[in-house]
Order: structure tokens, then sequence, then C-alpha cells
């Protein structure tokens, strides 16, 4: 079971929204145990016996950070943080990394004879554990570092570890966040039950008509290798992509806090219009903010950050850049893709710092902005090929088309390639630009949605869901982030 299930929305929600908003109303010990037994019912569902690898990052954690807050000896205190990142990494290295790291040892041991090669264990990688991994340390290190203090209960930091909207692909919460919500009984209103229906209805239409729609196309390009001279083709390829995986990650964002919202929790907003990003900073400020400001407290800023000069801030920005790349997935694309926007980063700091952009600015503030737009996107979404293609080939040729080397523009030839379904993910990309255009300036189409009248918002919807049945391709395809 997942967000695009019928199930989901005809039985799993409805009947925990009924327990615990009136079954259990005023009632806080008992809608934190529902909260908590239903999302163990939902990881069951979605993930089978993995759900004892949650239950053991969650004991970890727990145990850790009590024992943390006991002792007032540091080296003990040091002792039980270090405990809680290697079983917690040492889990998330196991069932994520290990079969890359034994294939990256079969490889280069084809340069080295006698290297015996290493069997693969084949291990299939659990849903969500790279969010709730990451969720669950946080926390410890948190009160190592004495921002906050343990979780009182048990079963409040389990409904803080395992809460379903999140589990599965984030976003990542802090835990006094989450902590703040269930000190007192849940509660909902009429609009804010109305914003979590609007969001949900809002990213299952992103999902389902647009991000699976547009894949046919992707899928289409990137899939035998064909035709990747013409740069048309690529360019559209990685707009189509660019586009499939915000639609598809952050549909997934809406309907968590749309389901969330429908029991009174707040969650925190994941994506802020990306694609009007002006600079590479300002993108990372707006794509997967959680995990952005994740690996900002607990990776960059404790490397040295740009506290520590130049070199440290090379080693800080690329460290977390790679391992941000990492997390991704078990493959070398997601490191080279991380790679690069460090790159990226730096360089980006580097004309901050010479003076280059500011003089800019102030001598033509509105060219300016529209070349860091222009200059931005276009980067970005060429880092979207290295993210999509696995193929070193492919990918070497695609990027190589995307820049205009060694290529041909053909539109007639790049049109015919496509699949029957043509004019569909066209019209629907052009439709996503306009919309994530208004988007950014109205403060969220889906928030402007949920504060119309009751008749007004009710044709929206009505109009999405219409829509959404319609549209829909026939095959739909699981999340791009559940991998990860």
């Amino acid at each position: 079971m997942n967000f695009t299930t019928l199930e989901y929305y005809t039985m799993f929600l409805p009947i925990v929204v009924i327990l615990v908003l009136f079954f259990a109303k005023g009632k806080r010990n008992a809608q934190v145990m529902m909260m908590l037994s239903f999302s163990y019912v939902f990881f069951w569902l979605a993930s089978g016996w993995h759900i004892i690898l949650l239950l053991i990052s969650t004991l970890v954690d727990w145990t850790a950070g009590k024992k943390i807050e006991q002792n007032e000896n540091n080296s003990i205190r040091k002792k039980w943080l270090i405990t809680s990142l290697g079983i917690n990494l040492g889990i998330l290295a196991i069932f994520k990394y290990l079969d890359f790291f034994i294939d990256t040892w079969n490889l280069a041991s084809l340069k080295v004879t006698g290297t015996p090669e290493i069997e693969t264990l084949g291990l299939l990688l659990p849903v969500g554990i790279s969010f709730y991994t990451f969720q669950t340390m946080s926390y410890t290190i948190d009160i190592y570092r004495k921002k906050h203090k343990p979780y009182e209960y048990f079963v409040d930091f389990a409904c803080y570890a395992a809460f379903f909207p999140q589990l599965v692909a984030g976003p990542i919460v802090r835990s006094q966040h989450f902590l703040e919500q269930i000190k007192k009984p849940v509660s909902t209103n009429p609009y804010r039950f109305r914003l979590g229906l609007t969001l949900i209805i809002y990213g299952l239409a992103k999902k389902l008509i647009v991000a699976d729609n547009v894949a046919i196309h992707v899928d289409t390009i990137f899939s035998d290798g064909v035709h990747l001279e013409n740069t048309a083709l690529i360019w559209w390829g990685a707009l189509c992509f660019g586009i499939q995986i915000y639609c598809d990650f952050s549909a997934y964002t809406d309907i968590a806090l749309g389901s969330a919202h429908l029991i009174g929790i707040d969650l925190p907003e994941n994506f802020k219009a990306p694609y009007a990003a002006t600079s590479p900073q300002d993108f990372w400020r707006r794509w997967h903010i959680s995990l952005s400001t994740w690996l900002r407290d607990y990776l960059y800023i404790p490397l040295g950050g740009s506290r520590g000069g130049t070199r440290v801030l090379v080693i800080a920005l690329m460290g977390t850049m790679l391992l941000g790349g990492l997390w991704h997935g078990a493959s070398w694309n997601f490191v080279l893709w991380g790679a690069v926007h460090g790159l990226l980063l730096l360089i980006h700091r580097g004309l901050t710092k010479s003076n280059i952009i500011k003089l800019g600015f102030e001598k033509a503030p509105i060219a300016m902005l529209i070349s860091g737009w222009a200059i931005t996107q276009y980067l970005i979404f060429m880092t979207w090929l290295i993210f999509r293609v696995e193929d070193t080939t492919m990918l070497i040729r695609s990027i190589k088309t995307f820049i205009g080397f060694d290529s041909h523009w053909d539109l007639r030839e790049g049109y015919e390639v496509l699949p029957e379904i043509k004019l569909l993910p066209i019209c629907l990309v052009g439709i996503f630009i306009l919309i994530h255009g208004i988007s950014g300036k109205i403060g969220g189409l889906k928030m402007w949605i949920s504060r119309q009248n009751a008749l007004i918002w009710g044709l929206i919807c009505g109009a999405l869901i219409s829509f959404t049945f319609l549209l829909r391709p026939a095959e739909t395809v699981d999340f791009i982030y559940f991998r990860f």
C-alpha cells in the first residue's frame, strides 16, 4: 500500500482520521498509540519484515538518547552517540550500499590479476530507510549537543520515528517539531481539514497526471541510446525528467502534508518553487529543503563550513554534496551528481566573493536576475541527466549533446522519436511551467485553492479529481524517492 493505491484513501486514511479525531478525541495518549499502531501497519504493508529494522533504529536511538542525557561524563556520552550512529549507519550501509561496494570492488579487481571476486548478497532495499535513519540520528545528535532533552515516553518517540505520512519518503522532521504537537491532544479545524484534502488532491494530480505522463517520454528517449545526438531531443528529455522528478517527489510531500493535516499534525514544507531559483545556492534552499537543512546542520557545519578558510570550505562543501549524492542511491552516477552540484556551489561562492555578481546587480539588476535564472536552470537540468542516465556511455553522449558538442538540432526527428502519446506530455510541460511560475508568485497554488469559498474550492478540487482519473496513464509507477 502507498499513496497511489485506492485502499489508502478508501480504508486506511479514513479509519485513522475517525479513530484519532473522534474515538480518541481529547485523549492524548490514546491518539499517540493509535497513530503509532497504524504507522507500523502502514510500514508493514509497504515493506514487510523490514519493519524490524525500523524498530531496531527506534530502540537504539531511544536508549542512546536517554543514556546521553543521564551521563555528565563526556566520554560516556560520546560512546553512546557513536553507538547510535554506528548501528544506524551500519544497517544503512549493509542494506543500501554493501552490494554497491562489492560491485565496485569486483570492477576494480579486473585491473589487478589474481584478485578474487565477491558475490553480491542481493539484499532488497528497505523502503524509506534513508529517511527514517537520518531522522532518528538527528534526535540523538541534538541530545548530545544539549539542544533539547529526550522524549519522556517511548511511545511518543516511536510515533515520531514511524509517523506514517512522512515515513517512506520524508520530509525529514526534527524531533522537537513533532513533540511540540503531540504534547496535547491533536485536533483539526474546518480550514485545516480542507487544506489537507486540497494537498492530497493536488499531489495526486501532480503525480498521476504530470509526473507519470512525462515519464513516458523520458523512458523512450533514454531507454535504448538511439538518437542521442539530437540536441532538441536531449533538451526535451532533460526538461521532462526535471519536471517528472519534481512533480513525483513534491507530490509525495503534498500528500504526506495533507494526510498529516487531516489528523492535526503539521509537517515542514519540502519544496519552494525550485525552478524559480536564480543561483545554485538558491536552488538548494528551495529543493528537498528538509534534506538540505539536515546536511547543513549535521554535516556541513560540523566539517567546518565557511568558518575555517577556503580549504576547509572546499572540503566541507564537497564532502557534504558527495555524501548527499550518495544518499540518493548506491550508484556512482549519484556521487557524480553530488560532486557536480558541489562544484557549482563553489563556483557561485567564488563569483559572489569576487563581487562580480554584486556589481552586476548594481548596474543591471533585471538583466542579472534573468541571466542568473537562465544559467542556473540550464545547469540544473543538465545535472538531471547525470541523475537519470546510469549507463556511462549514454551519459557522456547525452551531456555532449546537451551542451551542443558533436551534435545536431532536428525538431522533426525528435518529434518522430517520441512515443504515440505525444501531445499530452507536451501540453502538460507547458501547463507545468505556467503553474510553477504562478505558484512561486502567489505563495503556493495549493494554498490559494484551499483559501477559496466552499463552492469555488469544491469545483476546483472536483475538476482536479476528474482530470486525474481521465488523464492518468494506464500504468502508474512507484514514487521515484521510494528507492532512497
